[in-house]
């Protein structure tokens, strides 16, 4: 009994194990899986995400891996963009999580601080580049934050295609004039 006991297991075992060993635990591809992908490929990833294009980067990964799974880094990355993100509060974790989607690949990413240049804490994003009415304010506190990679800056308002700065810096708006901005090394 012991033993059919202990064949039935070993089945199971087997017949599991090849789903277990595609699954991915929550890290381990983006700090393992990582090493065994070559720098030829790990530099298209990085210029997809720098581009915009997360989809592209997702199945550049999958693939070289031969998996189905999204690096978490990615995930988080790819949820930062949500329009759920565009409200006041949530800027922090978003900027560590873009950050971290770069970084993952290869990048050097930078955060930003934005904050206006005058006593009043209040921060805007106009929604559409020239319309005034489609400001919407982002801050009360006095700052927000952002990720620079290169010339271009990312958060949940650029989406994955991020923005040149002097771009960016139109569409940020303080009541004092033109906000100021400064890369910080922590959030």
């Amino acid at each position: 009994m012991f033993a059919k006991a202990c064949r039935l297991l070993l089945v199971v075992v087997c017949l599991l194990a090849p789903g277990v060993l595609h699954a991915s635990p929550p890290g381990l591809p983006t700090t393992v899986l990582l090493a065994m992908v070559p720098d030829t490929v790990r530099i298209k990833m990085l210029a997809a995400l720098a581009r915009g294009d997360i989809a592209g980067a997702i199945s550049l990964w999958q693939l070289q891996t031969n998996r189905n799974t999204v690096p978490a880094a990615l995930q988080a990355m790819q949820s930062a963009y949500n329009a759920v993100n565009r409200t006041m509060g949530p800027c922090k974790q978003v900027a560590r999580d873009i950050s971290n989607g770069f970084k993952a690949f290869g990048g050097s990413p930078q955060y930003v601080r934005f904050k206006p240049p005058g006593k009043v804490p209040y921060l805007a994003w106009e929604m559409r580049a020239g319309d005034p009415k489609s400001t919407i304010q982002i801050s009360d506190m006095g700052t927000h934050y952002a990720v620079m990679m290169k010339d271009k800056v990312y958060d949940a308002f650029t989406g994955p295609e991020g923005m040149v700065l002097s771009e960016y810096l139109k569409r940020l708006v303080a009541h004092d004039g033109v906000p100021l901005w400064e890369v910080v090394s922590l959030l």
